[in-house]
């Protein structure tokens, strides 16, 4: 399936950036100060992966209240993740390397688009990307099809000449949708339970990003 690929996307959060963390701690402290009850962390973490707009209106019910819980908990997250979150292990040098074999790169992240271009910044790696889409910039998040075909659009190749990497069933079942080629990093994200009644199954699974080098042919076709 990867001899045909000409371009590597990849989700942000919980992929490129170790910051689950951090995003379960402003969505669980946005939650409390709106007066939302959760019986568990769980409740919080099998959404992780859709835009925030629609985790919101999960546990808000309206769309009012839902972009009051989106703004309160972007506010606690950008207070936590310059100091709190890191690079997973391995991030820039396997971008560069993804480069150096003449593969394009770009992000599909269920974040807006200033944060991605700010999160990216700030660790050094955007300028490895050739394309960037958020979640701001299309009409439904994952796991519809609207990001990936949209960055597939960007990048000028078709989406089946996409490899999308992820690290949820939202990112799995988005690449489905497109047509691309899925690849799942576990990053402990409840995988499972996920997505409902829906079973996407990657194409490929991965125990680190590290471990992309070794899929990936030297020289993407044509």
């Amino acid at each position: 399936m990867l001899e045909k690929v000409k371009a590597v996307g990849f989700d942000l959060d919980g992929t490129l950036i170790d910051n689950l963390g951090q995003l379960l701690e402003a969505w669980k402290l946005a939650l409390e100060n709106m007066g939302v009850k959760v019986k568990s962390e769980m409740e919080i973490l099998r959404h992780f992966g859709r835009r925030t707009t629609d985790i919101a209106m999960e546990f808000t019910g309206n769309l009012d209240d839902a972009r009051r819980l989106v703004e309160a908990k972007d506010k606690l997250y950008d207070k936590l993740w310059p100091t709190r979150s890191r690079l997973f292990p391995g991030v820039a040098e396997v971008l560069a390397e993804v480069r150096r074999r003449g593969y394009l790169c770009g992000v599909a992240s269920s974040n807006k688009r200033e944060r991605i271009k700010r999160i990216l910044a700030h660790f050094g790696i955007i300028g490895y990307m050739n394309a960037l889409v958020g979640y701001d910039e299309v009409e439904k998040g994952k796991p519809h099809p609207d990001m990936l075909l949209e960055l597939a659009r960007r990048l000028r190749v078709k989406p089946s000449q996409i490899a999308y990497v992820g690290d949820s069933f939202y990112d799995v079942e988005m690449t489905r949708r497109a047509g691309g080629v899925s690849i799942l990093i576990h990053s402990g994200l409840p995988y499972d339970g996920q997505g409902g009644s829906l079973k996407a199954e990657p194409d490929y699974t991965l125990r680190s990003i590290r471990d992309l080098l070794g899929l990936l042919p030297e020289k993407p076709s044509g």
